[in-house]
């Protein structure tokens, strides 16, 4: 029976050009899954079109023409700008509008936009008269339900997936068979500072975890970065290329999901026919529309859900940004709100904006005081900001004053600009007017991070940052009287701002600091803080440093004391210095025990109740026992 409809229903181009009537709306589908051959016979060759609006998505191909002089032919209305038709934007003739991949669907359903042609593409029937959308779901489905004619180019290059993705016969109006190769696109290789954003990612994505991918260079990088990663899951709007090596190097297994567990699901796919082929037929894989794929709720169900995506700029506040230019070519939201709101509900969840922290010229910073485009859409408000990442490190800015934002987002900013970024943060009253930095070489050390058991506690060790100023003066306030005077050797009842700030201040090498946090929560309070600076008092001041630390009380006795001066001895030898003292207090029993227990020789001369402790750091190895 659907035979005989199906060959009812077969026309070719030149049979259905008047089923397009002056004034119409038509939807085409975009991305790969555009239909190329309807696209060029109906609109673009296409002379007796008048003043047509033409609804798409992630344009790809087929729209160089602009539809005439004020679009008297036809206009283009985007809801997302990609290179192929940025050159109509920027003359005027196309428009953008703005708006989430999940309230897409309420545009159609809601009756906001009425869709008179919908012209799709499907892959060929199967023995029971369905045909599949393919590699794009996305919205198409929805407006193949909405539209009142539904024109189909039927492909047999066309994949045939899983999910909701079939159309029976009786759902379209007019079929054309043309079978053509879809449109590719094909990742670009990143480069080393993308590379570096990528590994950046990486390390916030947990085994376990369910990730989102978004559009472009970056979220592709953190594909690349997952190997040796464990039971990842995939809910996401957009399926790229490396999915699938992640899915046969056995990354990928979708078993922790919480929900949809053992599948990829996904809306739509951007890549290559490496790509198309992985989801023909495939029952891992299934596609949903965006009312599934990117409903905020839905996506928050799973388990460490982390959303990755794109920006071209950050302010310091915590605005992310898309720009519209010469230098910008892609422009809009596609799943990036829902999928950013829907991991800040996950348990466990991340929303991560990755940007590299310069232009690929290195002429412009993407960390900036205030945006400097004047096309550019705001993606991420400050209130939604979670996670940011560059080459150059991530933060955390949940939760975060303006005045922290600021100081977090200068430590991941390319170093030749943070002095520019802190002198304009003052001019906006952003942070106190004698906020220093550290010097631009000083680019903070991750091969130094650890992880170590304490007492059954995982700990993390780390180099000090800038933005620890509250969480070293929080560990002051921890201190008794006497823990006070042993670290400072005078009565200090306050460590202000103007006190903290030098403290957190070190260049990595001639000063160095390490930090101890639970391990469990890296942004967590600061349990151990150990220094070491220039000994400026000390003869031989360029070969020698000082030593000087602070345990929390309910963390003291635990032998962290001693690890950390073990680290600090090997960094101090790293970095030059022949020699190590401290000033110790003559009661400050555990302090000299810890010195004891590091396994040199100790030089002591005490003078009014100070012990001057010296040690050869080139006389014996340490001992970390």
């Amino acid at each position: 029976m659907w035979k005989t409809d199906y060959e009812k229903k077969k026309v070719s181009p030149e049979d259905i050009i008047g089923a397009i009537r002056p004034g119409a709306r038509i939807f085409i589908e975009a991305g790969c899954g555009e239909p190329q051959y309807l696209v060029k016979r109906l609109i673009i060759e296409n002379k007796e079109l008048s003043d047509i609006e033409i609804y798409t998505t992630i344009p790809l191909s087929g729209f160089s023409e602009f539809g005439g002089e004020f679009g008297s032919r036809f206009r283009v209305k985007t809801f997302f700008v990609s290179p192929i038709i940025s050159s109509a934007f920027d003359q005027g003739r196309a428009d953008h509008t703005p708006i989430s991949s999940f309230n897409l669907t309420r545009l159609i359903t809601g009756g906001h936009v009425k869709i008179d042609t919908a012209i799709v593409h499907l892959s060929a029937p199967d023995e029971h008269g369905y045909m599949s959308l393919g590699i794009c779901v996305d919205i198409t489905r929805t407006i193949i339900e909405y539209a009142d004619t539904v024109i189909a180019q039927v492909n047999k290059e066309m994949p045939r997936t899983m999910g909701d993705g079939f159309m029976h016969v009786d759902k379209i109006d007019y079929i054309v068979e043309h079978d053509e190769a879809l449109i590719e696109d094909t990742p670009e290789e990143p480069d080393a500072e993308t590379g570096l954003v990528g590994e950046n990612i990486s390390k916030l994505i947990d085994d376990g975890a369910t990730i989102q991918i978004g559009f472009g260079r970056l979220p592709n990088a953190a594909l690349y970065a997952l190997e040796g990663k464990r039971n990842i899951g995939i809910h996401t709007e957009i399926l790229t290329d490396p999915i699938c090596d992640l899915v046969k190097n056995g990354v990928i297994t979708n078993r922790k999901k919480g929900i949809n567990t053992d599948k990829i699901v996904a809306s739509l796919c951007l890549g290559t026919k490496k790509l198309f082929d992985f989801v023909h037929n495939n029952p891992q894989v299934e596609f949903r529309p965006l009312e599934y794929t990117n409903d905020p709720v839905l996506i928050g169900r799973h388990n460490k859900m982390v959303a990755i995506n794109g920006a071209v700029e950050i302010d310091l506040t915590g605005q992310s940004c898309v720009a519209m230019s010469d230098h910008m070519g892609y422009f809009g939201t596609l799943g990036h709100t829902d999928f950013n709101h829907g991991a800040m509900l996950s348990e466990g969840g991340k929303a991560i904006i990755a940007l590299r922290s310069t232009s690929r010229d290195g002429r412009l910073s993407r960390i900036v005081p205030e945006f400097t485009d004047k096309k550019i859409g705001v993606i991420t408000t400050q209130a939604d900001v979670n996670y940011v990442v560059t080459e150059y490190g991530s933060v955390n800015l949940f939760g975060k004053s303006i005045r922290e934002r600021t100081l977090a987002l200068i430590t991941i900013a390319h170093p030749k600009f943070r002095a520019w970024l802190l002198k304009e943060a003052k001019r906006l009253k952003y942070v106190y007017k004698d906020q220093m930095l550290p010097p631009e070489y000083a680019i903070y050390p991750e091969k130094y991070e650890i992880r170590k058991v304490f007492d059954g506690t995982e700990l993390f060790i780390r180099p000090i940052k800038i933005t620890d100023e509250r969480g070293i003066q929080d560990l002051f306030y921890t201190m008794s009287k006497v823990d006070k005077f042993h670290r400072f050797l005078r009565s200090l009842s306050a460590l202000h701002h103007q006190q903290a700030q030098p403290l957190v201040n070190v260049d990595y090498k001639s000063a160095m600091a390490l930090v101890v946090t639970e391990a469990r929560n890296k942004d967590g309070k600061i349990l151990a803080v150990a220094h070491y600076t220039r000994d400026t008092a000390s003869v031989s001041s360029e070969d020698t440093c000082e030593f000087a630390i602070i345990v929390h009380p309910n963390w003291q006795n635990m032998g962290i004391g001693s690890f950390l001066l073990g680290c600090l001895i090997d960094i101090a030898k790293n970095n030059g210095f022949t020699h190590m003292s401290a000033y110790v207090w003559e009661d400050n029993v555990q302090m000299l025990h810890v010195f004891e227990k590091a396994g040199y020789k100790i030089e002591y001369s005490l003078n009014n109740h100070v012990y001057d402790l010296s040690i050869d750091l080139g006389a014996s190895k340490v001992n970390h026992e």
